[in-house]
């Protein structure tokens, strides 16, 4: 250094760090709005698979109905009225755990739960890959079954169509499902056989009003009042009188005739 000169002063970086501090901000802010926000890759996701459990299906279901993702924790069959439960559900929110799994039968669980100012109850058996959910209740728990057992009991010594139809009634109300799924013929599809579970599922109350007996058709319709799931209507069961093994039942429609 020449004797009379001076280095230059050097500037300050005051600027620069205000600028670094508020770009880190901005940027700490945005991942905290997208992480939390949108699309919350920083918030817990609710369980809704877990059925190892009644306790962790009863939540499980419930965080469903809020994130209206229930689908996969239903029974492969279940009752009539829990389809027209998860549609209502699907707009609803806020569902909340009221009432804990707790023990209604042999190898059934009931739980409850609140939601868009609805009381709801469910029922749990169970299933393939753990606990599944049967029925859903608007305004209580389910009545639970007296069994789960679904093959169907020896077919029932009958000799009329009639009495044929009659313990079919008898089974349904009884919500026996192998009683009911004995009394019905051995070539009756499989959907029928699936609704007729499906309406042991639920909760339904059948009276037989009259018989038709068609001798040359070899064939015996019954007509059927009475409750499905609380809602009044008609019934009908058509039987084959001339069936080997004795007279059995070919169709079922619960609510129509």
């Amino acid at each position: 250094m020449t004797y009379g000169q001076y280095a230059p002063p050097k500037k300050p970086k005051t600027w620069l760090w205000i600028t670094l501090v508020l770009v880190f901000v901005l940027i700490a802010g945005g991942v905290a709005f997208t992480g939390f926000v949108t699309p919350g890759f920083f918030k817990s996701k609710a369980d809704t698979t877990s059925r190892a459990t009644p306790e962790q299906l009863s939540q499980s279901f419930v965080n469903g109905v809020n994130e209206e993702r229930v689908s996969q924790l239903w029974c492969a069959i279940r009752s009539k009225r829990s389809y027209a439960f998860e549609q209502a559900m699907a707009t609803a929110a806020g569902a909340q755990l009221s009432t804990p799994a707790h023990q209604r039968a042999a190898q059934e669980y009931s739980a409850a739960f609140t939601s868009a100012g609805l009381a709801v109850g469910i029922a749990m058996i169970p299933g393939e890959g753990g606990w599944c959910v049967r029925d859903a209740k608007v305004g209580g728990e389910p009545e639970p079954l007296p069994g789960i057992e679904t093959r169907p009991s020896p077919r029932p010594d009958v000799k009329t169509g009639e009495e044929a139809g009659t313990k079919f009634v008898d089974a349904i109300n009884a919500r026996d499902i192998p009683a009911a799924l004995s009394v019905l013929c051995d070539k009756v599809p499989d959907t029928t056989r699936d609704g007729v579970q499906q309406v042991i599922h639920g909760e339904a109350s059948y009276t037989v009003d009259k018989a038709d007996v068609l001798t040359t058709a070899e064939q015996t319709i019954l007509h059927l009042s009475g409750l499905i799931d609380g809602v009044q209507g008609p019934g009908r069961i058509e039987t084959e009188d001339g069936a080997e093994g004795g007279p059995c039942v070919t169709s079922f429609s619960p609510d129509s005739d």
